[in-house]
Parts: C-alpha cells; sequence; structure tokens
C-alpha cells in the first residue's frame, strides 16, 4: 500500500479539524458557551450553524452570527472581543482533544512519502502551536492557517512546490474544503462527521476516519 500511494500521489492536503482532530463538536460548543446569555434556542442554531459550516475562519463566522442569527449591527469592538473569547477558550482544549482515529497512523506511515500539508480556517500563528504542541510538526512539510483562504493557499502550495494537479489529494470534511478543492482540480477525499454525514455531492468519495484513507487513495 505505501509503494502505490507513492506511485499515485506527490501530496496530500489536509484540513485539521474533523480530519486530524476530533475538534469540531468542541469547537461548536465554544461558540455555544460565548452565547449563554441569549438562551438555549441561539446555542442550538449557532451549534448547528456551526456544524453546517465547518472550514469558514471564527471571525466569518461569528459576524454570521450576530448579523444573520441575531439580526445586530456589526459591532467590530464587540466582534473583537467574542473573536479573544473564542480563542482564549479553544486552543487549549484542542491541543488536548482526541484525534480522529486512524490519524497518527497514517502520518506517521506517511510522512514524507507523499509530501503533506496542512491547510486550515483556524489563524495561522494559532494553528502552527497546535500543531507543534500535538507533536505532529515534523509530519508535514508546512502548515497553514487563515488568512488566506483555503484555495489561495492551495495553489500557492501547488505553485511553490511544482505539484501537479491530478497528483495532488484534499481531504477535508467541510463545504469550504471541497470548494478548494474543485477550484483547483484536485482529487478529494471528505471524512464523514460522528454520524455518519457529509455536506458532499453525491458520488464524492468519503470515509469514516484515517483509518480508511490509504485505501481510498489507492483507488483516485
Amino acid at each position: 500500500m505505501d509503494g502505490m500511494l507513492q506511485e499515485r500521489w506527490d501530496a496530500v492536503i489536509f484540513d485539521f479539524d474533523g480530519v486530524l482532530c476530533d475538534s469540531n463538536h468542541l469547537k461548536g460548543e465554544t461558540f455555544a458557551t460565548l452565547y449563554a446569555d441569549d438562551g438555549p434556542a441561539v446555542q442550538d442554531a449557532i451549534r448547528a450553524y456551526h456544524r453546517d459550516n465547518g472550514g469558514m475562519p471564527r471571525r466569518e463566522k461569528l459576524a454570521r452570527f450576530e448579523r444573520d442569527l441575531l439580526g445586530r449591527v456589526l459591532d467590530e469592538e464587540r466582534l473583537d472581543r467574542l473573536v479573544d473569547g473564542f480563542a482564549a477558550a479553544v486552543e487549549e482544549a484542542v491541543i488536548a482533544c482526541a484525534e480522529i482515529p486512524g490519524a497518527t497512523e497514517f502520518l506517521a506511515t506517511h510522512a514524507g512519502r507523499p509530501s503533506l500539508f496542512i491547510i486550515s480556517a483556524t489563524p495561522h500563528e494559532e494553528m502552527l502551536r497546535i500543531v507543534e504542541r500535538r507533536g505532529m510538526a515534523d509530519r508535514f512539510v508546512s502548515v497553514h492557517g487563515s488568512p488566506p483562504g483555503k484555495a489561495e493557499t492551495a495553489a500557492m502550495l501547488l505553485a511553490r512546490h511544482g505539484l501537479r494537479r491530478e497528483r495532488v489529494a484534499f481531504v477535508g470534511d467541510a463545504v469550504q474544503d471541497y470548494a478548494a478543492a474543485t477550484a483547483l482540480d484536485l482529487p478529494f477525499v471528505g471524512v464523514r462527521d460522528r454520524d455518519g454525514r457529509h455536506p458532499f455531492p453525491e458520488g464524492t468519495p468519503t470515509i469514516a476516519d484515517l483509518r480508511d484513507l490509504a485505501a481510498v487513495l489507492s483507488t483516485l
């Protein structure tokens, strides 16, 4: 299997939350906690929005909570406080939370064969700290948070490393991951959530966790 992946793929790009780290639910609860004073119905709506819009930068997501869910005029100072409150609550929790099953084994087996990258919507410096603290940094050629967006970062990696699009797989769990891969014509593998759901078009290859990734990549 290892040799087959090396022959087929030059690189694999991973999202982080929900793909390498089982942190989506944790982040959803953190968003909801910020709105405890608005009541349980609002918190449930925020959890649902977070679940359905993975891969979106937190500032944009919080702005949409304020404007679209709560009908508030955007206040940049309040938005700054919400972003800071979320960051303070979530970083240590993500560092400590469980991995997606199979992540350690896949990374240990395949790091450098093919080249591995992370592209996340988490702020860049925070993403670097999390990967370092989780002891994963040496598995990746490079790690990237936001900004810029995922498609822009992926395009930069293709150009910087001279990668051929048909030999670069993108592994993600969110519509934004799929959109970035589609924009660049990269083969895509989706990761289903805890309940077996995913937001991708019918026929998209999907896996329950990373224990199945090598087998699926070998068929694409």
